[in-house]
Parts: structure tokens; C-alpha cells; sequence
């Protein structure tokens, strides 16, 4: 997805304050899911483009759009920051409630999944392996019914 590019003064303090999107220069990039939240919200504006719109754009770039934005609008709601991948991953990395960007490193790698999702065990051990990489702890989310279930996997030895 591409990142929505915001030069209002006014919106990147705003993103500062809430730790959202990537500041390069004098603009914040933002993901379009983000926008999409601050938009519902009604605390951003886009010129030529609405909640409805942008979201229709977001569904046919993602195919899991309709899930990653209900999740983030439930960690944001509950304060957590995340950081969204401007490529149509799975994935999303989580800040330890409290911390902001720069403060301290994501803590959580969140992978989505569908509803019926019936991973193989060699799904798990490469997602294990990813987290392991990157030192987060692993963690799936489901959306049913417009509601976001987690669950986190952590790996442990008996030596």
C-alpha cells in the first residue's frame, strides 16, 4: 500500500503525539489503515478522499484490510502503538503499552490470520523463527465478527 504523505504542521504534531506514521523531513508518511482510523475519528482530512473511499482502495490493494483495520482500531483504542507494513504482509509490530516510537524497541510481532485459518506446523515453527529473528514475541490475531481475538505462541526448552 502507499503511504499517504501529511505536510499540515498541525497533523504531524498530532501523529507525533499519538506515534503514528514515519516522520521523514517536514512530513510523516502515514499507512492508509492509520488514515483511515484518524479519518473515522475526525482527526484528519484528506483532500479528494473520504473514510468510504479510502477504504474500498485499501480492500482491493489488501485482501486482509477489512481485519488489520479492526485490529488496529482495537490496539489504538486500548493505547497501544503499532507499526503497519507498507507492503500487504501479515504482519505488524506492537510497542509495549506506554512506550512510544524511540523510546524503546516493538516488543510484539502480531501476524493476521482469517477466521479459518489451519496452520501446518511448519507455519508455526518459520512464524517462531521470524519473531525469534527479530526478538519480538509472537502473536496471532483473528477477527470474528468484527471482533479481534489473541493469541500468543512462545517456544520453550526442557534442557
Amino acid at each position: 500500500m502507499e503511504p499517504i504523505i501529511i505536510s499540515d504542521l498541525k497533523a504531524i504534531e498530532l501523529f507525533r503525539k499519538y506515534g503514528a506514521g514515519i516522520e521523514e523531513n517536514t512530513k510523516i508518511k502515514i499507512h492508509p489503515l492509520e488514515a483511515l482510523y484518524f479519518l473515522e475519528r475526525g482527526k484528519l482530512t484528506l483532500e479528494n478522499e473520504t473514510f468510504d473511499s479510502l477504504f474500498a482502495k485499501a480492500k482491493n490493494e489488501d485482501t486482509l484490510a477489512e481485519e488489520k483495520y479492526i485490529i488496529l482500531k482495537h490496539l489504538r483504542q486500548n493505547g497501544y502503538i503499532l507499526r503497519l507494513s507498507f507492503t500487504n504482509e501479515q504482519w505488524m509490530r506492537i510497542y509495549r503499552k506506554g512506550f512510544r516510537p524511540g523510546e524503546d524497541r516493538t516488543q510484539y510481532l502480531l501476524k493476521i490470520v482469517r477466521y479459518n485459518w489451519h496452520p501446518k506446523l511448519e507455519e508455526l515453527i518459520d512464524d517462531m523463527k521470524k519473531a525469534a529473528e527479530v526478538r519480538k514475541e509472537l502473536v496471532y490475531a483473528i477477527v470474528q465478527k468484527e471482533k479481534p481475538t489473541f493469541f500468543k505462541i512462545a517456544r520453550t526448552n526442557f534442557d
